[in-house]
């Protein structure tokens, strides 16, 4: 184990499910050893040892409030890092918890809670349901049958997603509690579609539902637990809320950059499959985000990056405008939303690049417009040079001359050493290793920024192989 609670490939090689447990156990002790009053919400059944990534649970609002420190140390316990923290609701956070074994990743979400709301309307509130939570024979608690009930049925219908694995859930917790069911329905659905919902829930035929399903959602959403009054006093909060995700985005905005040969295609792929769980979604940009149009491509391969003529001095200048207003442009329109919405955005390549390698946009214009255009642009979270030596690269692709591959690795490394948020990984070694250590850049990177935000101790950087942070400083 590292000093700063990464699971290496050098230390130590867990499953994802002896991560999942190790998690799991931790998080139980921590909530039992540490908050006045908890509940696991749902999918507790095979807990600690079998479940899907997500834990949801509520507890009390004092216990809410201290709950990012109380995730740090379930963290600490179970040897993951503290990833990424995303408040969806303004009494609601979910907490990514990343580990790494060798090029393997695993995430697992804490997913607090402390009144229930969803799409910021309040349903239940934690004082309730906490008061009649019961013990579960795993060894933790967990809610009554109704409130269960509750939530679980509030939940689909917010999703709009009821599959027979959901309905077959419902209709057992009706079976353990058919009166406290029944009062739970009666508290957000009245008429016909109460006695619907009562007679579908013990006989366990939802045909009806799935054939009016939007007509239940409507009643349900005029029914909540808040008054119009307390809407009225929860508004800043609602506001506060969306400005913070405006503001503080908790997306992930990454840029590979490096010489032909580098590997960066490869790297982009693995790391939209990995990093899907925490970020569910990630954009793919090459060079600028587009958001003016330029020149049509037919989505081939750049196979001769120098063969064109370079354009002339003024058309030269011009292009860096076009490119600074583009990423400027592109940047509020289209970036900021997704990392808003806590997506991925990944750049195979950057304005950086240009710095280095200018004939690719064909400039012959002076260097310091182009300097200029990289300081003034917005700047991604992560910048990550892939590196490897000149003879690698050289054999990887032919599309330069080799003295020119050479030019660009060192110009590249240079350039890395002054970009403060670029880290230099090798990706001369194997795939899997390569795999492994940007993996680490990218959790160690947005481990920080979370422990930042959330006032908690930052890290370390994490140490490579070499025994460096990686940053190329």
């Amino acid at each position: 184990m590292t000093s700063n609670g990464l699971i290496d490939v050098d230390n130590q090689s867990l499953s994802t499910a002896q991560v999942k447990g190790r998690v799991a156990r931790a998080l139980i002790s921590v909530l039992s050893e540490k908050c006045k009053a908890y509940c696991m919400l749902s999918g507790y059944e095979r807990l600690p040892d079998l479940y899907d990534s997500d834990i949801d649970f509520m507890v009390g609002q004092e216990d809410f409030e201290r709950m990012p420190a109380l995730i740090e140390e379930v963290a600490r316990q179970s040897n993951t890092r503290l990833f990424l923290s995303v408040e969806h609701e303004i009494n609601a956070r979910a907490y990514y918890l990343a580990s790494l074994s060798g090029p393997e990743l695993t995430f697992i979400q804490p997913d607090s809670t402390s009144n229930y709301r969803h799409f910021g309307s309040l349903w239940l509130r934690a004082d309730e349901v906490l008061s009649a939570r019961r013990w579960h024979s795993s060894g933790f608690w967990i809610p009554s049958p109704a409130h269960e009930f509750a939530y679980y049925l509030i939940k689909r219908f917010n999703k709009r997603d009821l599959g027979p694995e959901h309905s077959s859930r419902l209709h057992r917790l009706y079976a353990e509690d058919s009166v406290g069911c029944d009062r739970m329905i009666a508290r957000f659905w009245s008429g016909y579609q109460g006695s619907a919902l009562r007679r579908m829930a013990k006989s366990d035929d939802w045909a009806e539902l799935q054939t009016s399903f939007e007509s239940f959602r409507r009643k349900m959403k005029r029914t909540t637990a808040e008054s119009l009054v307390q809407k009225i006093i929860s508004s800043p909060k609602h506001a506060i809320h969306w400005l913070g995700r405006m503001f503080r985005p908790t997306g992930g905005w990454i840029a590979f950059i490096g010489p032909d040969g580098s590997g960066k295609s490869l790297m982009i792929d693995v790391i939209r499959q990995q990093y899907f769980f925490a970020f569910r979604r990630a954009r793919c940009f090459h060079m600028r985000p587009k958001f003016l149009p330029g020149k049509a491509t037919n989505g081939s391969a750049v196979t001769n990056p120098h063969g064109q003529p370079p354009r002339g001095y003024l058309a030269s200048i011009a292009k860096v405008f076009f490119l600074v207003a583009d990423y400027f442009l592109g940047y509020v329109f289209k970036l900021l939303p997704a990392l808003g919405s806590t997506r991925l955005i990944i750049f195979d390549r950057y304005i950086y690049d240009l710095l280095v390698d200018s004939k690719r946009v064909r400039y012959s214009g002076p260097a310091w417009l182009l300097r200029m255009a990289a300081a003034l642009v917005p700047s991604p979270d992560l910048v990550i040079l892939l590196d490897a030596p000149a003879e690698v690269l050289w054999s990887r692709k032919q599309e330069v001359p080799f003295e020119e591959v050479a030019r660009q690795r060192v110009a590249y490394l240079n350039l890395a050493r002054n970009l403060s948020s670029a880290v230099v990984v090798n990706s001369a070694q194997p795939v899997p290793d390569v795999i492994h250590d940007v993996n680490r850049a990218i959790v160690d990177h947005y481990s920080r920024r979370t422990a930042h935000r959330l006032g908690l101790p930052v890290p370390p950087p994490f140490m490579n192989r070499s025994g460096s942070d990686g940053s190329g400083q």
